[in-house]
């Protein structure tokens, strides 16, 4: 008798049987949406990197820029004197 009521039961899952079920389905798509969203948190991070690593990159050649101005001007004032002294 006892097998049978387990037979029945099994065949004729109860609510709590399913909302169970339910529960665990929805907490495993949960689960697989956070791995997605790290997934992606960390490919937006590496992005993040690798733009400050170009930003660091654009500084580093505009102060070579900017002393490559000063040392033309300098050249340019030092060429002017020779120009004023020379005259």
């Amino acid at each position: 008798m006892r097998s049978g009521i387990l037979r029945q039961a099994l065949a004729k899952p109860s609510l709590s049987c399913l909302i169970k079920a339910n529960l665990l389905s929805s907490y495993i798509e949960f689960g697989q949406s956070l791995i997605k969203f790290g997934q992606s948190l960390i490919k937006f991070g590496q992005l993040l990197i690798k733009f400050g690593q170009l930003l660091i990159k654009f500084g580093q050649s505009l102060i070579e820029f900017g002393q490559s101005l000063i040392e033309f001007g300098q050249l340019l004032i030092e060429f002017g004197q020779l120009l004023i002294e020379f005259g």
